[in-house]
């Protein structure tokens, strides 16, 4: 059993203003992966916000307190919710991964 985060990014902001901070925003993401902890991230197809999928090889309280740094976060056009969970089935690609 593996634990995961799912974080969601609500947008605060008019689309213009997240727009401008998108690139730091990415930027600053990886670094997550750089660190194998973000699996996946990317926009909503909704348009209000974004989604990551992070390994559970941090507590979320370290996770929240790492993505305040977020451009997004700082800037104020988003804030960052949590969603902790265990894995316990998965697609056998997936095995060693998460």
């Amino acid at each position: 059993m593996s634990t995961l985060f799912i974080a969601t990014i609500t947008y605060l902001a008019s689309a213009e203003d997240v727009a401008a901070q998108r690139p730091a925003h990415r930027a600053f993401l990886d670094g997550f992966y750089k660190e194998d902890l973000l699996l996946m991230s990317g926009p909503m197809t909704s348009g209000k916000g974004g989604v990551l999928l992070v390994r559970g090889n941090i507590s979320q309280q370290e996770l929240a307190q790492r993505l305040s740094h977020d451009p997004f976060v700082t800037s104020g056009v988003a804030h960052y919710e949590f969603c902790e969970f265990n894995a316990v089935k998965y697609a056998a690609f997936l095995e060693g991964h998460i």
